[in-house]
């Protein structure tokens, strides 16, 4: 608070944040903190330097430390008004209260309700610094602890890492104070009111709401409690109260000069003198430099500041790809020699600047492939685990991400280490967004948070914390002053004092992305257009999207338009930060009945077994949307489980730090480039490549010679021998690197990254005609169908209906419901955004909902022609219309010709009517249940994961699966499963039954049990879980010309990419059908003329 009061003079704020209030301390804005110690920077200290350097370091016990993480007893109010008064008083009973775990959300166990809001603050009415309404929850918590007895004479501190919101504790009865910024640490100093001896009692009020809380309106749940750690410590009366260290390189980027500053805090009454060592070691553990800090006499009850610098030759340089952390030990002994603590820290050299337009990193540009992270995990909320952590980073750094927006707010301390540790960028973000007030003030006039000079200090204090207890890790290469709120003057003074205080590190606004407080430019969600316009001319800052790709439910359509110019050299643009990196749902038990119903809480339904969990979201508890808005927690790159979805291996093959492109490929030659930043590629990848076709590896080897510098552009031939091609196949040249040895967070062989390129050649014979082989067929005709039998199949056409209604192999149907043109398909999450539903209609003033969704049901049979030419084929062409009166929308022809092989060449025409402005089209193409049982799939095309025509960066290949396997369970049921550039698909029985379907020349293709209409709610705005699906047994096979792009640049309204869009004119599909009787090669059936 000292050096709050003293920011707060220096750049001449008003002191109102300390003055006297009639106000609740829970609605006065002008008072932040009572009793806390002053922030500081996070570390551990030890008696000895043995324990201080014990591994893993900084994370070995020490006698020094408690933990108070465990069993609280705890009550529930619903506001203030009913909290539990006197409860603080050791000798209060609280024997029926319930019990709690520390830390935890309380609404996660079953206390109050929780709240999932992008935008709307949940309470009745903005009206800061007030919280209006009944409903503002109260926690109460107690415990009992005991003092080590080897602690007597120390000071002893309780530090909580995060409690949300406003909180008051109280020891022994005594009250220590309160404090409200939920997102960094607060400590209080227990010596004064310790008991002598026995149990301390440690009572914490937490009331859910708060003035504060105007400033953290992010978009997340809106849950409270102590959800991080409870430590209790102990230091020496003289003891380090905190220290900074900073790098510097010199104008070559080569020799470094280590800053320290280190202040010496005097618990006691009397002046005590200390002396510190610093010790560095390098990542090997040899010794750098030992040296001594000069002694210092500090006055009782105050602080003195120690200093050092020093030069050390040529260190290792810490980056995203190279994190080598070098270990300083600070020791610090009394003047009689005696070691009082020893502190340990990871230092990384780097330097972080902006310069000349370019965000540099140890003086060299550096491509920003990112993503924001809220902290989430799916069972515990905002309570989030060393292994939780762990695991989003290995799977970062599996698929090439590099850094990450601490978005919006500070994380929990550990988090930092880690990413020293592994290697990730961190943008560290104040925690202050008041997107709502902020709305407010553009669109009513209303004075913005920043404006009002009562609030500039809450501000203020909020970027303080947040610098001074992260300022010394090497990964925080940027700060943010926070997110979605509105410029105002606080933001002027939180810049000025960041920039005073730390030169070292590049700051950035997204709000005032123009203006002069930021030294980056970070939009959100900028079209590519506007990416690629900021490059076209002379800029003296950097272009960095603090938010982009917004990838909500089934998303990530045409990430690379953003990367392409950047790959192709434009200036100043240096990547991004994807939206969001985990679906914040929440595991719970399915509902009695599989039937949506409202939770009163999280333990509302208990589980049970034979139902399962599902992801949840805020509309099962606000299902009225009362305390909230649309928003939605199911926009990330992973499961709310950490399960990666299927654009993860899009964002890994954009974000691949080595890209390759198409050379001579008569020649195999390829181009590829070095985008590591710092690495050649030849320091820890090994490349090899393979020849493949119809699945198998031809030829392979391992690229040795290939040594790429970083940025550096080679153009060279892969060693394929000379084959002869073989009739109707194709050859694909592939690439890959994949670490040549082990990793943190992977082990060797794990690939970075992969091309594939089709190679021109061409057989010189033709592929056998299936002619040749062709049997009679018999044709049956009658008023009602027409049936056309093989030796070992037959095909149906409905005379009324005009479609293929029966498909048997041998007597075993395989149709369930006949071939239908189709149009729809189940929205995605940027559909809804987009009102697809609403907006692919004729009549935009009365719309019906949704005109392609029922376009199928409209068409009716105009005619139908019927002929055998010869023997062993028939050709029925029909004629229809698609029609939702009292429109014609157009017509379409459906060609069959039947073929004594067991082939139905299926060849369809759509004619848009003549005149009409018809609305895009969501996929064109023909749908066919098929029977149970027929749900193995095997396919020739891109996978295996499921691929879209703007999300298709994956192999070509032979894949095989099943059914079920094909879907994927977003949180929101929506389209899912697709498979793009698909030569030809079979869908079988156990047996090899079935039916093979081969595109003339190329399918769209999508094989789930869930029916279209299945993955569609009603509305498309009431609540829709994957608990609410059928269990389908049967299998629903789209095979298509295209579906409309998934899009993804947000998802609130934009569409597409137009490249990516079904207007319709004239369309055509063809493909081939092939009843399968068991045991046939489905390549070989594949490559068959069949004409």
């Amino acid at each position: 608070m000292k050096r709050l009061l003293a920011a707060c003079f220096a750049l001449g704020l008003p002191l109102l944040s300390f003055s006297q209030s009639p106000r609740p301390l829970w609605e006065d804005e002008t008072k932040l903190h009572e009793g806390t110690e002053p922030p500081v920077a996070i570390f551990t200290r030890y008696p000895d330097s043995a324990s201080a350097l014990a591994q893993p370091l900084g994370r070995a016990p020490s006698p020094f430390v408690r933990s108070l993480n465990g069993t609280w007893k705890y009550h529930w109010s619903k506001n203030p008004t009913q909290r539990v008064a006197g409860f603080e008083a050791p000798s209060f009973d609280d024997s029926k209260w319930t019990n709690i775990p520390v830390p935890a959300n309380v609404e996660l166990h079953g206390h109050g309700m929780p709240i999932f809001s992008n935008i709307t603050y949940p309470w009745v009415e903005v009206k800061p610094p007030f919280i209006a309404g009944d409903y503002n929850p109260v926690s109460s918590y107690r415990r009992t602890f005991s003092v080590p007895a080897e602690w007597s004479g120390r000071e002893v501190f309780v530090t909580f890492d995060g409690v949300n919101s406003f909180f008051t504790v109280w020891l022994n009865g005594k009250k220590l104070g309160f404090s409200k910024d939920s997102r960094t640490a607060a400590t209080f100093n227990l010596t004064p009111h310790l008991a002598k001896s026995g149990d301390n009692t440690l009572a914490v009020e937490v009331i859910r709401w708060n003035d504060g809380s105007y400033l953290e309106d992010q978009d997340f749940w809106r849950v409270s409690g102590i959800f991080r750690d409870v430590t209790l410590w102990s230091a020496s009366q003289l003891h380090v109260r905190d220290f900074n260290v900073r790098t510097t390189l010199d104008q070559d980027y080569r020799d470094a000069t280590l800053a320290l500053s280190v202040d010496l805090k005097n618990s006691s009454a009397q002046p005590l003198t200390g002396v510190i060592d610093a010790r560095l070691l390098d990542p090997s553990g040899a010794e750098v430099f030992k040296k001594t800090l000069s002694s210092a006499e500090v006055a009782a009850a105050s602080v003195g500041t120690l200093r050092l610098e020093e030069s050390v030759r040529n260190p290792l340089k810490w980056s995203a790809e190279t994190p080598h952390l070098y270990t300083l030990e600070l020791t610090l002994r009394a003047i009689t020699g005696r070691v009082l603590e020893v502190i340990p820290w990871r230092v990384g050299f780097r330097s972080s600047e902006t310069k000349n337009g370019q965000f540099l990193v140890n003086g060299k540009p550096v491509l920003i492939r990112g993503v924001n992270r809220h902290e989430w995990e799916c069972d515990t909320g905002q309570v989030v685990t060393r292994a939780g952590m762990i695991a989003d980073i290995v799977t970062m750094k599996q698929h090439n991400l590099n850094a990450v927006r601490a978005c919006h707010y500070p994380n929990v301390p550990e988090w930092y280490a880690l990413c020293d540790e592994y290697g990730l960028y961190v943008v560290d973000e104040a925690n202050i967004e008041s997107h709502a007030q902020m709305d407010l003030a553009r669109a009513k006039d209303v004075t913005p948070l920043a404006d009002m000079p009562s609030w500039i200090p809450a501000h203020l204090d909020r970027t303080i914390r947040m610098y001074e207890r992260t300022k010394n890790h090497a990964c925080v290469v940027i700060w943010s002053l926070g997110n979605e709120a509105h410029f105002g003057e606080a933001f002027r003074q939180t810049y000025r004092w960041l920039k005073e205080r730390d030169s070292s590190r590049p700051v950035q606004f997204e709000a005032h992305t123009s203006g002069e407080v930021t030294d980056i430019i970070c939009p959100m969600y900028p079209s590519p257009q506007s990416v690629i316009n900021y490059s076209a001319q002379p800029r003296e800052k950097p272009f960095i999207m603090c938010e982009y790709a917004h990838v909500m439910g089934n998303s990530g359509g045409d990430t690379w338009a953003y990367w392409k110019p950047i790959y192709d050299g434009a200036p100043y643009l240096q990547g991004g930060f994807i939206w969001d990196w985990k679906e914040q749902g929440l595991r719970l038990p399915v509902p009695p009945g599989r039937k949506f119903a409202k939770y009163e809480n999280v333990k509302s339904f208990p589980l049970d077994p034979a139902l399962g969990t599902f992801f949840g979201d805020g509309d099962l508890f606000d299902p009225e949307r009362k305390m909230t808005d649309a928003g939605s927690p199911g926009d990330g790159l992973v499961n709310p489980d950490g399960t990666p979805q299927p654009e993860m291996a899009e964002i890994k093959k954009i974000y691949q730090p080595i890209q390759m492109r198409a050379g001579d490929l008569a020649k195999h030659e390829v181009v590829f480039t070095n985008w590591y930043d710092f690495l050649p590629s030849e320091a820890w990848l090994a490349a090899d490549w393979r020849l493949v076709a119809d699945g198998k590896t031809l030829q392979q080897g391992a690229l040795e010679n290939i040594t790429l510098a970083p940025r550096e552009t080679k153009t060279l031939a892969i060693p394929v021998q000379g084959f002869e091609p073989a009739p109707a196949t194709e050859y694909f040249l592939e690439v890959r690197f994949a670490l040549k040895t082990k990793t943190p967070w992977a082990g060797a062989g794990h690939e970075i990254a992969w091309e594939q390129f089709k190679l021109p050649v061409a057989a010189t014979t033709k592929a056998p005609a299936g002619s040749d082989e062709i049997s009679r067929i018999t044709l049956a005709d009658s008023a009602d169908k027409i049936v056309v039998t093989g030796p070992a199949f037959s095909a149906t056409i409905d005379r009324t209906t005009g479609l293929l209604a029966s498909l048997k192999s041998g007597d075993a149907e395989l149709i369930e419901s006949p071939l239908t043109p189709h149009f729809w398909r189940a929205p995605v999450d940027n559909d809804r955004g987009n009102k697809m539903w609403n907006t692919t209609i004729v009549n935009r003033w009365n719309p019906p909902p949704g005109f392609w969704r029922h376009a199928h049901k409209s068409w009716k049979l105009q005619s139908l022609d019927l002929s055998q030419p010869s023997p062993s084929r028939v050709v029925i062409t029909t004629w229809g219309t698609i029609t939702l009166d009292p429109s014609m929308v157009g017509k379409q022809r459906i060609t069959y010709t039947i073929l004594g092989t067991g082939d139905v060449l299926v060849d369809t025409q759509f004619l848009p009517a003549a005149g009409r402005n018809s609305p895009e089209m969501p996929r064109f193409g023909t749908q066919v249940i098929l029977r149970e049982g027929f749900d193995q799939l095997a396919w020739f095309g891109k996978g295996p994961q499921e691929t879209y025509w703007d999300r298709q960066d994956a192999r070509v290949g032979l894949y095989r699966g099943t059914v079920a396997e094909q879907y994927f369970p977003y949180m929101r049921p929506q389209e899912t499963g697709n498979k793009e550039a698909v030569r030809w698909l079979a869908l079988t029985d156990k047996s090899g039954r079935g039916l093979l379907a081969v595109g003339q020349p190329l399918l769209s293709a999508n094989a789930t049990h869930p029916q279209t209409e299945d993955l569609f709610s009603a509305t498309q705005e009431e609540p829709f879980y994957q608990f609410q699906i059928p269990d389908r047994k049967t299998t629903t096979l789209n095979l298509d010309l295209k579906q409309r792009g998934l899009g993804g640049d947000t998802s609130w309204g934009a569409l597409p990419h137009e490249q990516f869009r079904l207007n319709p004119w004239p369309m055509s599909l063809r493909y081939r059908l092939r009843v399968l009787t068991g045991g046939e090669d489905h390549v070989a059936l594949a490559k068959q003329v069949i004409e």
